[in-house]
């Protein structure tokens, strides 16, 4: 294990330098004019290696051993080998999978690697006594990474995730990638280019802009490729956290509940928050762990993490200082109420962490400030004028969590999973409780409180549902599962107890995220013959609106190159993400209003695939229609362009 922590805590160190060296010399902008270009990048890089090896050799040089330098020692002994090189295959099946249904529109590689995932676990339950340790770490590496490289290679263009990203005038885009553009278009990032929080985040400015520059690998392939293999990571953090409390096949499979949930999967269609959440689970691990001792200072790395959650996503630092800072606090709040005494001890790391906050948002990130204030203020207002009850006001999925709005069987197979999943994490606080009160100590007082904070702020999500509406409960879970996945193993513990089938525990871990596995993937909704996944289906609502086709980035280039200014360009919901990556000014661009009654609208009119080839609109991203019933939209244009995806009229 402490080959592992020290892999992650390089990586993490890693991507923490890119981002930190970005902004060190954005800062002397316009001294240096493209301060993020390929040369000050790669030079101020070169200097701060030297430098650090050269402290690390000055500091460490009597314990510095080249043949020690991972404490990793690979002894297999009577361990399966099989088990522990099988799922280096299911990575190959992701992307051989995506390339043939791009190419082909088959699935059958990607239904080959559905059906060994499961099949794999099982394996690794049965064979557990002859399971390496090594085995554990490396399956949940790669069942995640191909996971992110099924979704993110889909397209060979970047697709949306869980969130639309962002508006303008009804037409979703993709706002991280736009900010990224920004960035390098000037090799400087400036936040009054666009005062918006997405561009406030320098996970997907100044960080997607180094990787650029130093390999010069295509944009979009940045955010498909380079963000799956470091969200792959993030389960692997998890693992060690968990390591720490469980035994190692608990830990794997708490670290596989977080893995097989649906903001997982699509996480790198929000790659603030992955790049946020990986900061983020790393200075938990510090905070909880003795590793490192006497070689590097455990509080300072702990501030490189928090200070990189910072800066990478506002939304998730905000959770993260509403947990950390009361576990700081709690050595002081225990002395106090126990001794009588007051013990300082943290205060100086959160002094460090509020100021850097608050240097943050006062010299760069305001705009990230007032977003997070405008979303209490409307929180609270929300709250005081009595909407606990109203429907209107929660999120889709904090409705399905309670039943509300589920709109066929594959769709309430999802929430019963999800459900019961609660339900077990609920009996697990249970047992939790009743472990305590006899004395029992699972977990650290710190980790302790982090759980009971963790389900106080999603109580709070249910109790005032205005908030999830700001905020979505999914990504709330999916942060708070550093805290809360111990829960889901305490409590199949305690159902095995109950019924008195001990034995039983592995199977109901299996039966449980199998069935998270299948539905996060919406197979149900697949093998119900209802098409739901952008990944795997050649039609449906999803596919529809993620999947971008070459030849609608063609078409949306030809507009920008030979389309009038002084027009404007109408379209569905959907067209934005294609004018987008063709370069074309969405300020030209504009949504239609699909009111029947509606004249003609004046300038082009943009139709993509799903018009073009089936007949079919967005009026909004969840609601479709036909184009027929809206013929009097362009029975007065004329098509001035057709490439058989993309029609044009004008």
């Amino acid at each position: 294990m402490e080959f592992l922590k020290k892999i992650l805590v390089n990586i993490g160190l890693s991507i923490a330098l890119l981002i930190f060296t970005g902004l060190g010399l954005n800062i002397i902008y316009p001294m240096l004019n493209q301060p993020l270009s390929l040369w000050p990048v790669l030079t101020a890089l070169n200097v701060i290696f030297v430098i650090l090896s050269l402290l690390d050799y000055q500091f460490n040089k009597e314990k510095f051993d080249i043949c020690d330098v991972f404490n990793f020692k690979f002894n297999l002994g009577d361990k399966l080998l099989s088990i522990l090189l099988f799922p280096f295959i299911f990575p190959i099946l992701a992307v051989v999978g995506t390339y043939v249904m791009n190419s082909y529109q088959n699935n059958i590689f990607l239904m080959t690697m559905f059906l060994l995932i499961p099949s794999y676990l099982v394996g690794l339950v049965i064979f557990k006594e002859r399971v390496h340790r090594l085995t554990y770490p490396l399956s949940i590496w790669l069942v995640g990474l191909s996971l992110l490289l099924m979704h993110g290679l889909t397209s060979n263009h970047i697709i949306m995730g869980l969130e639309p990203s962002m508006y303008h005038d009804g037409l979703v885009f993709h706002a991280e990638y736009y900010c990224y553009q920004l960035t390098l278009s000037n090799f400087h990032w400036d936040i009054n280019s666009f005062r918006n929080p997405y561009n406030a985040c320098l996970s997907i400015t100044i960080l997607p802009t180094i990787f650029k520059v130093l390999t010069n690998m295509n944009s979009e392939y940045i955010f498909k490729l380079y963000y799956s293999l470091i969200g792959s990571v993030v389960p692997l953090v998890l693992f060690s956290i968990f390591n720490k409390y469980l035994k190692k096949q608990y830990a794997l499979f708490a670290a596989l509940l977080f893995t097989f949930q649906i903001f997982f999967i699509l996480m790198i269609g929000s790659a603030r928050q992955e790049i946020a959440i990986l900061f983020f689970f790393l200075a938990v691990m510090v905070l909880f762990d003795d590793f490192k001792k006497g070689t590097i200072n455990k509080k300072v790395l702990f501030l490189i993490f928090i200070f990189s959650t910072i800066v990478s996503h506002y939304s998730t630092s905000y959770v993260a200082l509403t947990l950390i800072i009361p576990i700081l606090g709690l050595p002081f709040l225990k002395s106090l109420v126990k001794d009588r005494k007051l013990n300082f001890k943290n205060f100086d790391v959160i002094f460090c962490y509020l100021l850097f906050l608050l240097v943050w948002f006062i010299l760069y990130a305001n705009v990230q400030f007032m977003a997070g204030a405008d979303v209490v203020a409307s929180a609270s207002t929300a709250t005081s004028a009595g909407d606990a009850g109203n429907s209107a006001t929660r999120d889709a999925l904090v409705l399905s969590v309670l039943g509300i709005g589920l709109k066929s069987l594959p769709n309430t197979l999802s929430a019963l999973v999800n459900d019961l999943i609660f339900l077990i994490m609920g009996l697990g606080l249970i047992s939790l409780i009743f472990k305590y009160r006899k004395k029992e100590k699972l977990f650290d007082s710190g980790y302790t409180l982090g759980i009971i904070l963790s389900i106080g702020m999603l109580v709070m999500f249910l109790v005032f549902p205005s908030v999830s509406l700001m905020y979505g409960a999914d990504r709330l879970f999916f942060q708070l599962l550093v805290f809360t996945a111990p829960l889901f193993i305490l409590g199949i513990i305690a159902i095995s107890k109950k019924i008195k089938r001990p034995s039983w525990k592995s199977a109901i871990f299996l039966v449980m995220l199998i069935s998270l596995f299948i539905t996060s993937n919406h197979l149900q909704y697949h093998f119900a013959g209802i098409p739901y996944s952008s990944e795997y289906d050649t039609t449906g609502l999803i596919r529809g609106q993620n999947y971008i086709y070459d030849q609608e980035i063609i078409g949306a280039q030809w507009i920008n190159q030979n389309g009038l200014e002084e027009y404007n360009v109408t379209t569905d919901s959907v067209a934005g993400p294609r004018l987008m990556l063709g370069g074309f000014d969405l300020s030209r661009g504009q949504r239609i209003i699909f009111d029947k009654q509606n004249t003609t609208m004046p300038g082009y009119l943009f139709m993509g695939y799903v018009n073009v080839q089936e007949g079919n609109l967005y009026k909004t991203l969840d609601i479709t229609g036909k184009w027929k019933d809206y013929y009097h939209i362009y029975q007065n244009k004329s098509r001035i362009y057709d490439n058989s995806f993309v029609n044009i009229y004008f």
